[in-house]
Parts: C-alpha cells; structure tokens; sequence
C-alpha cells in the first residue's frame, strides 16, 4: 500500500469513526430527551403533589370543557384519572342545585341620611374609587371638574392616569352622568375588565334581529342601542359549529316573557325582578312575568353573600363572563380575556368570584365565556376575545347598559 493509499485510508477510517461517534451521540441526547419526557409525563398524571395535581385537574378540566379540545386530555391521560376529575365536578353541580336567592339578609338602596354636598354624594356612591388618591388627581387636573361631580367624565383606557380603587385596581373610565365606572382586573395570568353600573334600571338584555337564524357582534348591539356597555349574555346552540349564534341555549326571558328553552338541572337561572333585586334560583323563583329579564348559565358564584364555588367548577381556566349586584344595588359586568399567551390565559370560576368579592357582589353567576366573551364601552371594544375575528363572536343576545336619562 503506498503512502497515499494508507492517508485515504486512514482518512476514510476517521470519518467511519467520526460519524459513529455522532450517531452515538445522538441515540444518547434522544434517550435522555425520551426519558425526560417520560418522566415529565408520568410526574405530571401520576404524582400526588398538591401542586401538580392542582395543574393536572386544570389541564383536564380545561380540555374537556372545550368543544373541540377534549382530545388534548384524552389522548394523554388515562381515562380514571379524567373520570375522577370529572365527578368531582358532579359533586360540585349536586350542590349548585340547592342554591336560591332570599335577599333576606340585606335590602337594595342606599340609606338617604343627611344632606351631603355633591363631592360628599359622589365619592359615597362610587366607594370603589380611592377617594384620597382621586381628589389629589381632580385638585391637579380641574378641568375634568368643570361640569361638576354629577357629570364627571374621564377616560384611562389606555391606563395613563395615576387613579385607582380601594382594592389597588386601575379605574380606566368614570362616566357620572351615566352612573357607570370601568375597572381593570389583572391577577396570576389573566387581564380583564369590571364594569359597575349604579343604576340596574340601565340594564336590559336585548335580542339579535335574526334570531332563530344568526346572532350579531357585540358591537353591532353597542351601536344600534347606543349603549354605554355590551357584553355578551347567554350561551347558544352552535347548530354545524358554524358559530353562527342564532339559538339561544337555556332559558331567557325579556319583560316577563321567555323566549329560550330551559336547560334546568345543574344550570342556574338569573333573574332582575321588579323590585331591581338580581336572583338565581333553579329556576323561576316567582311568577315569570315579575322578571324584567334573565338568563341561564351555571353555576353560582355567591348567593345572598356567600361564595358557593369551589376552585375550577370542573371548568379550568377559560376565558369568562360573570355578572353580580351588591347589596346597594349596583349591578356589576366581568369580562375575562383569555387562550392567549404573554397576555392572559383567562382564569378560573373561583377567580371571578373572588373578584367580584372585591367588590362587594352580593348575588353572583357565571355565564357563557369562551370564545364569546366580550365588553364594549360606548360603542367601543375594550377586551381582547380568543374569536377567529377580533370583533368577537355573533351572539344570540347582549346585557345593554342604556345611557341615562
């Protein structure tokens, strides 16, 4: 062999050898990747660390209560696990259907008490605001002052101004003329908005003009009623998963007249009667034409001041839309924006409940969230939805806060 040939060859040798060592290589990184992997997974569906179990039942949860997702869990997790999950959840709707309204404890109105100036009354009415920290601000910017209290008007959508709630919240809109404050609710992966209206006169629930066949968006409802807030308002039957929005699902009354079909068994309806009092109930808990309007979803979040959900509901971490009043009487919008990542993920039903807590909501119910969940002020969309199309779904109905007067 000459010299030449023996360079070749032992060339020719090294690079067997060095292509053998790569191979080797990577057979070990695919190892230990599979067998990181396998221990994740088996860590994360076996391992009764409260901590992780906690995130396991949310992941469940989350998959199953989605339409098209349930996949997500099933594929990946045994079915015994998911199945204990999912009892839990039935455990929680055996008792969602105890549940009833009394406003036995508490009476809706403020108490007149004596003469008090306009500044007096104003900072009364809307207690949520910081009142310190808001004089300070309306001492250095007057001119929001120049129309007075009554008609004080400001807009922090865009959270430049320095003001805030008792609770630490950013206020981002006080429209006094319209009895109306909006809140920015930000918590553990989730960013929404907490609309309260002082005057639940102002509230109504209106009706998609094609019904029975197509809803319309939120903001097509905020435009036609000229509205100071939209949200969606109940669930629909998605006939083909089209979306089209145009059967109500689960009971609805408008003025004393239903015009759903009621799902009844763990749903809970929510009813304004005609005393401004917000039920839930099973069901009807007096005449039906005594409501002015209602709505069934599920479940309960607090009845006559006392919170009835525990943690997920079986629901996971969602998008969400909640509603509430206190015992003065305010009514109270929750939008919750979620299934999108570095913004907000949504939040769970125990979330909501601890929000309007906060607040001081004396009856509470979730409804519909989702992909459907959506607020609008004075015409204008101010929540992100997780919908195909940004301007959100088509809803077979929206809760209208009327303007004033």
């Amino acid at each position: 062999m000459t010299e030449q040939e023996k360079i070749k060859y032992i060339n020719r040798r090294n690079k067997r050898m060095k292509r053998a060592k790569t191979r080797k290589k990577r057979r070990r990184i695919l190892g230990v990747t599979i067998g990181v992997i396998a221990a994740l997974y088996l860590t994360f569906v076996f391992c009764p660390l409260p901590f992780i179990a906690r995130w396991r039942t949310v992941y469940i949860e989350t998959a199953m209560t989605t339409n098209s997702h349930k996949w997500l869990a099933t594929m990946f997790i045994p079915h015994y696990i998911i199945d204990k999950v999912m009892d839990e959840k039935k455990a929680q709707e055996a008792y969602q259907k105890k549940l009833k309204s009394k406003w036995d404890t508490a009476e809706v109105g403020a108490d007149a008490g004596t003469a008090k100036t306009d500044e007096e009354a104003f900072f009364d009415k809307y207690w949520e605001l910081d009142s310190e920290s808001f004089r300070d601000y309306l001492k250095r910017e007057s001119v929001f002052l120049s129309d007075g209290y009554n008609n004080l008007l400001i807009d922090n959508m865009y959270s430049n101004l320095p003001i805030y709630t008792v609770e630490g919240d950013r206020i981002l809109a006080v429209d006094a003329a319209n009895n109306t404050i909006i809140i920015g609710v930000k918590g553990e992966g989730y960013s929404g908005k907490l609309a309260i209206v002082k005057n639940i006169n102002q509230v109504s629930v209106k009706n998609s003009a094609y019904l029975g066949s197509r809803g319309e968006t939120c903001g097509v409802y905020a435009k036609r009623y000229d509205a100071e807030v939209t949200i969606n308002a109940s669930a629909f039957r998605d006939v083909g998963g089209h979306g089209s929005g145009g059967l109500i699902r689960g009971a609805c009354v408008e003025n004393g007249r239903e015009i759903g079909t009621p799902e009844r068994g763990y749903w809970k309806f929510v009813g304004v009667r005609s005393d401004g009092k917000m039920y839930v109930s099973n069901y009807y808990s007096t005449d039906i034409s005594d409501y002015r309007w209602g709505l069934e979803f599920y479940p309960a979040l607090i009845v006559d001041g006392k919170n009835v959900v525990d943690g997920t509901f079986g629901m996971g971490i969602q998008p969400r839309t909640a509603i509430g009043q206190n015992s003065a009487g305010d009514f109270m919008m929750l939008i919750i924006d979620g299934r999108q990542v570095g913004y907000s993920l949504g939040c769970t039903v125990s979330d909501c409940e601890k929000i309007l807590s906060r607040y001081k909501a004396y009856q509470a119910i979730n409804l519909d969230g989702g992909s459907s969940a959506i607020m609008c002020y004075k015409g204008k969309q101010i929540t992100k939805p997780s919908s195909v199309s940004s301007l959100g779904r088509f809803l077979p109905n929206a809760i209208v806060v009327s303007k004033a007067g």
